[in-house]
């Protein structure tokens, strides 16, 4: 997967995909090279601006569910598997043959919590087999007659897939399309593709997105972290470089990313990535975020035993209240896209309940002591003045030790 160049905004279309009582159940994402709302280019560098989009956060507002077409490359390469599965619908195009290749890369992908969906659907025996694993059968109402979809129908009765009718552009379609039992509806008469455009967002950024994910997680999972660091070289360099420093004093060369896991220890390895990341990401932004971003990581995990909180959860909430200006994208679309703990999201959006209530302390001390929003009575406004103190020396002695 390449990132694309030269364009201060990158486009995507997306069109509704409604239920039974037209309420919204997902959106269907289009490659749009413009604000032209048509197709331009090539399939496969379309199938990778799509997936690149939506690890860039351009995905559509706050739906459950996206569908996304598919080359045959993307399905068997598994590039696809660095989408949110449990949000995203593979679309095969009506224009893949399904081969053995296919099929199997097909069963890997639901087995890793995809749905797949058959696009323009025509009742063939070749994709029998496809049938079978299928979730949704999108069916075009502008290319086929009554007939023809009866015997799609047929093909796939007794199988658990959900029909959609696609290119319903008249009542009298949608209400044909409802009275054949489909489930869900797409087309012109219901609505039209709208282009979106944003500020575009590196890949090697959607990689940093989905790191700080993970390793929010209060128990990590180091075959993910692995598979990510992995995929962007400079950083797997940097954090074996700096697991193998006189930081650690280890007595022998750490080479994996396990290796550097289990002997640096799971607090540390967390924090060890995030400073690393965060410095990666200043480069489009400044040294002051990043350091701001630790010194409100140190202050929140200070005040893990006086808010009886987790301390690893504070310290990842002190990192990510800083990713918005680094990235240089609105937070709710960050919480929107990264899959976060649902106390962390609360408290970047302004909650200063629970975890909230750190960074809100964090925000005041910044401000230089401006009370507002604070309770007067609230001990911990003073009593954390200490914390704060204390969190810039080891923000910066952090950052010292690391040469960032």
């Amino acid at each position: 997967m390449t990132a694309l160049t030269g364009n201060t905004l990158r486009f995507i279309g997306r069109q509704a995909i409604l239920d039974q009582t037209l309420s919204l159940f997902g959106y269907e994402l289009l490659f749009r090279a413009g604000t032209d709302n048509v197709f331009s280019g090539n399939a496969e560098e379309a199938t990778n601006h799509v997936i690149d989009s939506c690890l860039s956060m351009i995905a559509c507002s706050t739906a459950k569910n996206l569908f996304i077409n598919c080359t045959r490359d993307a399905l068997v390469n598994m590039s696809l598997e660095l989408l949110p599965s449990h949000r995203v619908i593979l679309e095969i195009v009506e224009t893949i043959f399904p081969d053995a290749d296919l099929v199997k890369a097909c069963k890997q992908l639901k087995r890793s919590g995809f749905r797949l969906a058959l696009d323009d659907f025509s009742p063939n025996e070749s994709m029998r087999e496809l049938v079978e694993i299928a979730d949704f059968i999108k069916i075009d109402f502008r290319a086929s007659n009554p007939a023809v979809r009866r015997e799609i129908y047929n093909m796939c009765r007794n199988k658990k897939v959900v029909f959609v009718a696609k290119k319903v552009e008249t009542l009298s379609e949608l209400r044909e399309a409802q009275a054949e039992g489909n489930t869900f509806f797409q087309g012109y008469f219901l609505s039209r593709p709208e282009i979106v455009g944003e500020a575009q967002i590196s890949i090697n950024k959607s990689i940093y997105l989905q790191l700080f994910a993970a390793l929010a997680k209060s128990s990590l999972d180091v075959r993910e972290i692995e598979r990510l660091i992995l995929l962007e070289p400079s950083l797997c360099y940097r954090l074996l470089r700096h697991a193998n420093s006189a930081l650690h004093g280890f007595r022998y060369r750490i080479s994996t990313i396990q290796a550097a896991l289990n002997l640096v220890g799971v607090d540390a390895f967390r924090k060890l990535v995030t400073v690393i990341i965060a410095s990666k990401l200043s480069h489009s932004s400044t040294n002051r975020d990043v350091e701001q971003s630790l010194e409100r990581a140190h202050f929140c995990e200070s005040l893990a035993s006086v808010l009886n909180e987790n301390p690893s959860e504070l310290y990842m909430l002190g990192m990510l209240s800083m990713m918005d200006r680094m990235l240089n994208i609105p937070m709710a679309r960050l919480v929107e896209i990264v899959s976060l703990n649902s106390r962390i999201e609360e408290a970047l959006l302004g909650s200063p309940k629970g975890v909230g209530r750190a960074l809100q302390l964090c925000r005041f001390h910044e401000r230089g002591g401006d009370v507002e929003g604070l309770f007067q009575n609230d001990a911990l406004v003073r009593d954390s003045a200490l914390n704060y103190f204390n969190a810039l020396l080891s923000a910066g002695n952090s950052l010292q030790a690391l040469a960032i």
